[in-house]
């Protein structure tokens, strides 16, 4: 039978994992877009975020 401080503790260390996990997709679509940015240039990127949004509504 758990505690309440071990059931706590294993609420509080899976909160941190689960930030961990949106930090680092977070990181990696802004990564993915300077990379982008950086191969395609500002105008090619622009028309393809642009393409993406219409095609999302």
């Amino acid at each position: 039978m758990s505690t309440h401080t071990e059931s706590h503790h294993r609420t509080t260390s899976e909160a941190w994992l689960v930030r961990l996990l949106i930090g680092g997709a977070v990181a990696c679509l802004i990564g993915a877009g300077g990379i982008l940015w950086w191969r395609q240039g500002g105008a090619v990127f622009n028309d393809m975020v642009l393409a993406a949004l219409a095609w999302c509504f």
